[in-house]
């Protein structure tokens, strides 16, 4: 057998074997477009291949062509082609006030101090909000997806959550022990893995990613947060696939509540394991008690690169997570930020902007929005629509290519995306041929 003929069998062998694991996955994921596509394609090349080998026997000139097709686009799948896009992010002035943010807006009553004092401050805001407090509340009767049982159960994860609001700090043991800051990372990792996250890593925290004034929680309304802490280590938690993919229907908000809940069980158990060595720490959970912004603090972990849809892309699972941090002064060796294709692949597809139902997300290109450059969304339609569904909609989350489940086919093809450009623009294409564009629900 000559090296030509070897090459030729070698080279078919190989994509059939990829489509075939390709087809299987998907059915797997219950995508029976992608199935379907990944089978037929199987059987045409297979056929064409290799059955048009030994029908037509054709000549070196034809068997080497054929090669050559399809060898140049698998190189320049994995091979390093065109510049790598990085988050542009020039001197931030500005801290966010938490007063400002959705979730500190619905809960403004008229006839309040909080009411009274917002609405001097942003008059620009209440015609608007007044229209959302209008509509039914999350896991409330008159949304869209609304279960009596299940949202009751819902509720009741909600609730615990809310309920460990005080247990995010605490009082510091005054024997502090001497620690090396490179082991004492290393060892903080192991623990936060141990105690259930996915991913772990520890970032210098800007003071421009903590809020400003207190916008909910605990703490006085309107109180300036002075969160000192140098370091923050920052974790994600997996989301379930099969619950994400019952986004927009109440299936969403479950296993949103539920990865809430090992977020805080983490970050706590965390950070008094901090304070107990002596270094003041504090969690900073769901349920109303954030003193930073989480996204940008992970993207300074390394634990991922904020994508169009304004959440954090992990490498590993893309959209389908959630975040935690504990801020602390112990002394710590930080991580650097990531780069792995994001800024490139989310120009070239606009899946979750098409997909977005009140038009939240932007389909065009990014802004600079407090020295950092990003795809702006628009919040207020966002929550509208999170508030006529009854959930928190998680359609984007969906769709993101970037979510597809941490197995052998979609790593490969992560691979490519992570080092190619042509291999960004050929998997847009692709997602959007095996999976649809458009997502029905």
């Amino acid at each position: 057998m000559n090296i030509l003929l070897l090459l030729f069998i070698v080279t078919g062998t190989s994509v059939c074997l990829f489509l075939a694991l390709f087809c299987i996955t998907s059915l797997i994921e219950r995508k029976l477009r992608a199935a379907l596509l990944g089978g037929l394609f199987f059987l045409i090349l297979a056929g064409f291949w290799f059955g048009g080998f030994l029908i037509f026997l054709p000549g070196d000139y034809v068997v080497a062509g054929a090669v050559i097709l399809v060898l140049i686009p698998g190189i320049l799948f994995f091979i390093p082609v065109g510049k790598k896009k990085v988050q542009k992010i020039s001197t931030i002035t500005e801290r966010v006030d938490e007063r400002d943010t959705m979730f500190a807006r619905e809960k403004y009553r008229a006839g309040t101090k909080e009411y009274d004092a917002y609405y001097k401050m942003r008059p620009d805001k209440k015609e608007t909000d007044y229209k959302i407090r209008r509509l039914p509340e999350l896991l409330n009767p008159g949304g869209k997806y609304y279960e009596p049982l299940r949202s009751k159960y819902i509720e009741s994860l909600f609730k615990l959550e809310e309920s460990l609001v005080g247990y995010v700090d605490g009082p510091v043991n005054p024997e502090k022990k001497l620690v090396d800051p490179e082991q004492m990372s290393v060892i903080l990792k192991k623990v936060t893995l141990h105690l259930g996250a996915d991913e772990v890593g520890i970032a210098r925290l800007n003071p421009y990613y903590v809020y400003s004034h207190v916008g909910r929680g605990p703490e006085m309304w309107g109180a300036e947060i002075e969160n000192k802490h140098p370091y923050a280590i920052v974790f994600t938690v997996e989301m379930d696939y099969a619950g994400v993919e019952q986004a927009p229907r109440i299936g969403i908000t479950e296993q949103t509540a539920i990865q809430y809940l090992n977020v805080q069980r983490i970050s706590i158990v965390l950070a008094e394991y901090l304070r107990q060595l002596g270094y003041g720490a504090r969690a900073h959970i769901s349920g109303s008690n954030y003193q930073i912004i989480l996204p940008p603090v992970a993207y300074d972990a390394g634990l991922g690169e904020l994508g169009r849809l304004g959440y954090l892309i992990s490498p590993r699972f893309g959209a389908r997570i959630r975040l935690g941090t504990v801020t602390t002064e112990m002394p710590l060796v930080p991580d650097k930020p990531i780069q792995f294709g994001v800024q490139d692949f989310c120009e070239k597809c606009s899946k979750c902007a098409i997909n977005c139902p009140p038009g939240a997300i932007p389909n065009g290109g990014k802004t600079m929005v407090r020295g950092v450059e990003k795809w702006q969304l628009d919040i207020e339609k966002c929550y509208i629509y999170w508030r006529t569904t009854g959930t928190d909609c998680g359609l984007c989350m969906k769709v993101c290519p970037f979510s597809h489940p941490d197995t052998l086919v979609h790593n490969i093809l992560r691979q490519g995306i992570k080092r190619s450009s042509f291999a960004r623009w050929i998997s847009v294409f692709g997602d959007d041929l095996f999976y649809g564009k458009k997502v029905k629900f």
